[in-house]
């Protein structure tokens, strides 16, 4: 479920960014610029950027190195692949903590020219945080069930 909220979000954020951009870039071009759009865009790829992390981090498409790995027992390569997560969980809650400090601090401050908080674009911080430390401890405990058995 979530990952189809996540996806239809992405599809979506992505299609926004790229009309608003031509639009925006066309309108300059014959004189009539629209005020903030790059900004609008700017917040918009910021979410769509933690959306679209915890997307490939639920797939286990991230970027990795796996090439010793693989060749290990599967019950040493779980336990790696847990400490690994651990690791990766304690990382980002630590984001997702400064993440909300942060969001509450730019509550005040405007976004750019607009009549938008800055703690919207922060805010991106620690939900997607937030969502990729839940994907991780299912990932967790996927492995630690398969470690069992």
């Amino acid at each position: 479920m979530v990952d189809k909220i996540e996806s239809f979000l992405s599809i979506w954020l992505l299609g926004i960014i790229v009309l608003l951009v031509f639009f925006s870039s066309l309108l300059r071009y014959i004189g009539f610029p629209i005020n903030g759009a790059d900004t609008i865009a700017e917040t918009l790829f910021v979410w769509l950027i933690y959306i679209g992390a915890d997307q490939v981090l639920r797939k286990d498409r991230h970027l990795g190195v796996d090439f010793f790995t693989q060749r290990l027992p599967v019950r040493i390569r779980n336990f790696i692949s847990i400490v690994v997560l651990l690791v990766m969980l304690a990382f980002l809650v630590l984001v997702t903590y400064f993440g909300m400090s942060l969001t509450l601090a730019n509550n005040g401050r405007i976004l750019g020219d607009l009549p938008i908080s800055y703690s919207f674009v922060a805010m991106a911080i620690p939900i997607g945080t937030f969502l990729m430390c839940l994907t991780i401890i299912v990932r967790i405990l996927v492995l630690i069930w398969d470690f069992k058995n």
